[in-house]
């Protein structure tokens, strides 16, 4: 992969293209826990997108690709939402069973157990358990303290532990 962002940070446009197919999943699945519907999620991936690529030879380091990317994905979500005022996720507009999405029935009932979570507390449980980032890669990309995030995910296991008590 850091062989891709060097050729794309040069101007490989196919570089580029193969890099955002690698990550275009994780993309959706992040835009998604904030956003309400589908169309605000693929604008908010597209406009995350285009300002990359404006963008890339900003990229320090290439190792942090993938966190920087996700840190312009989080403010366009946060854009995209303030300006529609709209609710957080609702599950009825957002899980979607057509073919365009390949979710699993382990997506979809995390999705469902954490519909009650507020966003902080969405976010951090997503990038820590469906992206496998690590305490310390979620605080760099919300910038937000690490113990912060330890006590997000904390908060939220503890609420969805008591929300479904003897459910699961």
């Amino acid at each position: 992969m850091n062989q891709l962002i060097y050729k794309a940070k040069k101007g490989d446009k196919q570089a580029f293209t193969d890099l955002i197919l690698n990550i275009e999943d994780e993309l959706y699945k992040i835009a998604r826990v904030r956003l309400n519907n589908n169309e605000d999620i693929f604008d908010a991936v597209q406009e995350t997108i285009l300002s990359a690529f404006k963008s890339l030879h900003k990229l320090r380091d290439e190792k942090y690709f993938k966190t920087w990317i996700i840190k312009i994905l989080i403010n366009k979500c946060n854009d995209i939402y303030k300006s529609k005022k709209a609710d957080m996720v609702s599950l009825n507009d957002n899980i979607k069973a057509d073919d365009s999405n390949n979710y699993s029935d382990d997506n979809l009932n995390f999705e469902f157990i954490i519909k009650s979570l507020d966003y902080d507390e969405r976010i951090a449980m997503t990038l820590y358990y469906l992206e496998e980032y690590t305490t310390k890669e979620i605080s760099k990309i919300l910038k937000t303290n690490e113990n912060t995030i330890k006590t997000r995910i904390a908060r939220a296991k503890t609420k969805i532990k008591n929300n479904y008590k003897g459910e699961i």
